[in-house]
């Protein structure tokens, strides 16, 4: 891990107080295109703008209060591996209304969401950038930002920020899962793995959507439409793009997704759909984090709790029932209880429900049919994991606090507000794991595959979900029988 160096508040103020650039004259006025990221199945390419003169490209801006020193930031990418060639870039900042004809010029501060050391296959890619604009007064108003190469140049891009009065999180838990691009159809896993992290504590899910099925597509809205889920277009589309570019393309995602909660969250997650944070000995996030800070976190120094990976193969489970099957008949007998049992107890509680809430015994009889094709959740049905653990910070994913982390990573934060360095937090493997499901073990993604197939381990790390989860999952995939 890198060194840590931390600044108090009121020092990084000084440090980053900007010196604002006089102009003879006013630059123009922006031209702001409408933008709307919110995705739906007729939303068109996410729109870029670009800054004239150079190798860079912008996406958003957002208003960042979290210090005394207030910014404005703007998110993008230069095209290209060497981000320090850039020439200074300025920011332009000023009031939308008619009546204000004052600009504030200042030197943008770049800072590559990237580190070089994870790739240097090639010089032909596409690096994400954040850039930072120092404000001399808080923003009290909608206002318009450009980012220019010369400070009085008239601008070819332009955002609107909005500051949001100081307010206490609305949530506490949000995840962020990055370009959903699934041809088959994942309806079954992703309504498991919803219903899994709202059984945890996700009060929200940012879903970002590339291309899916059009049943995952109707899941997607119909959560989205009881306020569960909120669906924005992918920044940059899953083209022809190489493995290492398109680690790149994610980050701008997870960077929007973050500044997206700054405000709202006081944690983001970053998660794909096949990963689960199970905590071990509390039952939800809320639990783990009264724990916590008992084992050594402290909020005002961290910026993140790091979370350690456990692999679960389907190959594994597999082979783990084979094993089973040839054993004696008793030892078959209770494996296939114990299944059973879950399943008759719900349907006893659906058979129990006063009739009034049903439309008809046709609905009834609909209702117990899709019970009994809801099969038992894979998180709670795969219980053999490898039995070698992820050393942290390999494929580890995280807590991360919103006001501490001012660039984030797939797996952690790559800086931090008023500190150099890295100020995660790795927490202990007997309070919570990374459960990660996959089909096999691919060397392309994972090159330690050798090391992660060899031994197995029994796991029952997500069992004590096993009776809410298939109910939760029920009501998910049957209770829209009655909303016709």
């Amino acid at each position: 891990m890198k060194t840590i160096v931390a600044y108090s508040e009121g020092k990084q103020a000084e440090m980053d107080r900007p010196s604002p650039v006089s102009c003879d004259r006013i630059p123009d006025f922006p031209d702001i295109p409408n933008i709307i990221r919110a995705w739906s199945p007729l939303s068109e390419h996410p729109k870029w703008q670009h800054v004239e003169g150079t190798r860079v490209s912008l996406y958003a801006a957002y208003y960042d209060q979290r210090t005394p020193q207030h910014y404005v930031r703007v998110l993008g990418i230069f095209h290209g591996r060497n981000v320090s060639s850039l020439e200074e870039l300025y920011c332009q900042t000023r009031s939308t209304r008619e009546d204000q004809e004052s600009v504030e010029v200042v030197a943008a501060k770049l800072l590559e969401i990237w580190w070089q050391d994870w790739d240097q296959t090639s010089n032909d890619v596409d690096t994400p950038l954040l850039l930072s604009c120092p404000l001399t007064e808080p923003l009290n108003e909608k206002s318009a930002v450009s980012i220019v190469t010369e400070p009085c140049d008239n601008p070819t891009n332009g955002f609107h920020v909005t500051p949001i009065s100081a307010q206490k999180y609305s949530r506490k838990f949000t995840v962020c899962v990055k370009d959903m691009n699934f041809a088959d159809d994942i309806t079954l896993s992703l309504v498991e793995w919803v219903e899994t992290n709202r059984l945890l504590g996700a009060e929200m899910i940012d879903i970002y959507v590339d291309s899916v099925h059009k049943n995952t597509e109707t899941t997607l809205l119909r959560y989205q439409a009881h306020g569960l889920v909120r669906l924005f277009q992918v920044p940059i589309k899953n083209t022809a793009r190489s493995l290492w570019q398109r680690r790149r393309d994610h980050l701008v995602t997870y960077n929007d997704c973050l500044y997206r909660n700054i405000l709202e969250s006081k944690f983001i997650i970053p998660l794909d759909v096949d990963e689960v944070l199970v905590p071990k000995t509390a039952y939800t996030w809320h639990g783990l984090f009264q724990r916590l800070p008992y084992q050594g976190w402290d909020p005002n120094l961290h910026s993140a709790v790091l979370v350690r990976n456990v692999f679960f193969f389907n190959f594994m489970q597999d082979f783990y029932k084979s094993k089973i099957s040839s054993d004696s008949r008793s030892n078959r007998t209770i494996y296939m209880k114990r299944d059973d049992v879950r399943i008759e107890d719900l349907l006893n509680k659906v058979a129990s429900v006063d009739s009034h809430s049903f439309n008809s015994n046709r609905d009834y009889k609909e209702q117990k049919d899709c019970m009994k094709s809801v099969p038992v959740p894979k998180l709670t049905k795969n219980t053999i994991s490898s039995a070698t653990i992820s050393p942290i910070g390999y494929y580890s994913k995280s807590f991360m606090q919103t006001k501490k982390v001012l660039t984030a990573f797939n797996h952690y934060p790559l800086a931090s507000v008023g500190a150099t360095g890295f100020t995660g937090w790795a927490a202990p493997f007997k309070e919570v794991q990374l459960n990660h499901y996959k089909e096999s073990c691919n060397t392309t993604m994972v090159p330690e595959c050798a090391q992660y197939v060899l031994r197995a381990r029994i796991d029952r790390s997500a069992v004590h979900l096993t009776r809410r989860l298939t109910r939760a999952v029920f009501d998910a995939m049957c209770s829209q029988i009655n909303a016709r």
